[in-house]
C-alpha cells in the first residue's frame, strides 16, 4: 500500500483537499499503468462525492431507499432539475450538456463493470472510457469547487447587506 496520508490534526477541509490530491495522483499513475478500472473507479468516486457537494452547498438533499445512499443517478438528476432555472448558479456552472455527458459516461461504465465477465471488452474501450472519465472528474472537480466559493460569496454579500 502507498504511503498513508497525514490528516490528524488537520482541518477537514484540508484533510478532504489532501485526500483529492491523493487520489489524483493515483488516477494519473493508474492510467499512465493502463490499470484502467482502477481509473474508473476512483473517477467515479470523485463523481459520487463533488455531486455530494453541490447538492450539499445547495441545500438539497436526496432521501435514501432503505439504508441505501442516493445514487449518483439521482444525484445528477436532481442537480440537472435544480439548474434549469436560467440565471442561477447551479445553470452558470452545471449546465444540461455538461451533466448529461456524465450521465452517458456514468451509463457506459455501468454497462462495462455490471458485465466485466459476460462481454469482450477490450482495452482500448476501457482506456477510452478511463480517459473521458478523468476528463469529466477534473472537470466536475473545478466546477463544483468554483461553484462552492460563489455561493459562500453570495453568502457572504447578502449577510453584508443584513448589516
Amino acid at each position: 500500500m502507498e504511503a498513508d496520508i497525514k490528516t490528524e490534526g488537520k482541518p477537514e477541509n484540508l484533510q478532504k483537499y489532501d485526500n483529492y490530491k491523493e487520489q489524483f495522483k493515483r488516477l494519473d499513475k493508474a492510467l499512465k499503468a493502463g490499470i484502467n478500472l482502477e481509473a474508473i473507479f476512483i473517477e467515479y468516486a470523485i463523481m459520487e462525492d463533488r455531486t455530494s457537494s453541490i447538492l450539499r452547498y445547495e441545500n438539497k438533499s436526496i432521501k435514501p431507499k432503505g439504508d441505501k445512499p442516493p445514487s449518483i443517478d439521482a444525484k445528477l438528476r436532481k442537480i440537472k432539475t435544480i439548474a434549469r432555472e436560467k440565471k442561477s448558479l447551479p445553470n452558470r456552472y452545471f449546465p444540461d450538456e455538461f451533466i448529461d455527458r456524465i450521465i452517458v459516461w456514468k451509463d457506459e461504465r455501468n454497462r462495462m463493470i455490471h458485465a466485466l465477465l459476460k462481454q469482450q471488452l477490450t482495452t482500448e474501450g476501457l482506456a477510452s472510457l478511463s480517459e473521458e472519465g478523468k476528463t469529466l472528474a477534473r472537470e466536475l472537480s473545478n466546477k463544483a469547487g468554483n461553484y462552492k466559493r460563489s455561493v459562500e460569496r453570495k453568502k457572504a454579500s447578502a449577510s453584508k447587506k443584513k448589516e
